[in-house]
């Protein structure tokens, strides 16, 4: 087999294999791995609204309090 034929082999073989990456089925661990930093984004998210909402209810407090 020439080297031509061999490099056309390769890359045919290439191309095959990818054309194939997407269809490969993913399993529950890895979505479970892969949505982790979406968890942590949002747990984190959530907690400075949480923080922020206090910062302005006792802000709120303070002006309400007789002087």
């Amino acid at each position: 087999m020439s080297t031509l034929r061999r490099i056309e082999a390769l890359l045919v073989v290439a191309l095959l294999l990818a054309a194939c990456g997407d269809k490969v089925p993913e399993s529950e661990a890895a979505r479970r791995l892969g949505q982790q930093p979406k968890k942590i984004v949002d747990r984190v998210t959530t907690n400075v609204g949480s923080a922020m909402q206090q910062g302005q209810d006792s802000e709120r407090l303070k002006e309400e309090e007789p002087k």
